[in-house]
């Protein structure tokens, strides 16, 4: 283990401080580097592919913090067993969709652009986190999928919420746009299914793209136009509407 690792074991004051911070401090600090650590490991090597001491190597955070910090849960009548990577996995899952949700409540629709360039804005704003860094896309949408039904649980609702999001976004385009009422509504009345679609299509098309070699993908532009443009006519709206 290296120097940080060790760090774990030095002894503290009766206060609980050591060198002037805080147990809560400490523990906080090494929950960011373990998720800092899972990140790049779950989002290059894979989550099957990234042993505990791998981990714990590549944060500084000795195994008995690490399993203070993120412990395994037995199962229950109520719940499943869950293992310590695992709960790290559902964590960063967390983390990383509150991003992305921040992100699309954040919003703001820039009134000199264009109807498609507003939906091309929406998309990039929910896509950007995981295009610019794909070790977000592999964490989110492959290595997260099909681990155990505690994840595959918060991975439909978070779907849901996502879907919540484009509806709010295209409705405030409906706004910027003054849409409301003409024939080409961007809010159809199907209780979300649109864009509960639009998000699934949104997320095998990202997948997709992870999978691609470099090489062989069109620009990052021209995939947020291609997804803007699919979204636009799920809507019932001409990608060259508002031009």
């Amino acid at each position: 283990m290296n120097d940080r690792v060790t760090e774990d074991f030095s002894t503290t004051t009766s206060a609980g401080l050591w060198r002037g911070t805080s147990r809560a401090d400490r523990d906080g600090a090494r929950r960011e580097r373990l998720l800092e650590a899972a990140l790049e490991l779950y989002g290059t090597l894979g989550f099957r592919g990234t042993s505990i001491q791998a981990l714990c190597q590549e944060s500084g955070v000795s195994s008995r913090s690490f399993y203070e910090l993120f412990p395994a849960r037995g199962a229950s009548s109520s719940q499943e067993a869950l293992s310590a990577q695992e709960a790290l996995l559902e964590q960063l899952y967390i983390v990383l969709n509150a991003e992305i949700g921040e992100a699309l409540a954040t919003l703001t629709i820039p009134t000199s652009s264009s109807l498609l360039d507003a939906t091309i804005h929406i998309v990039a704003t929910a896509l950007m986190p995981m295009l610019s860094d794909e070790r977000k896309a592999r964490v989110l949408e492959v290595e997260a999928v099909g681990v155990n039904e505690s994840l595959e649980a918060r991975r439909r609702e978070t779907m849901r919420m996502l879907a919540a999001a484009v509806d709010a976004a295209f409705e405030r385009v409906q706004s910027v746009f003054d849409l409301h009422g003409s024939e080409s509504s961007l809010r159809p009345d199907d209780g979300g299914l649109t864009s509960l679609i639009i998000v699934g299509g949104i997320t095998e098309a990202l997948v997709q793209r992870v999978h691609t070699p470099a090489p062989e993908r069109t620009s990052t532009t021209v995939f947020l136009t291609r997804i803007a443009e699919v979204a636009m006519r799920a809507h019932g709206v001409s990608p060259n509407s508002g031009a």
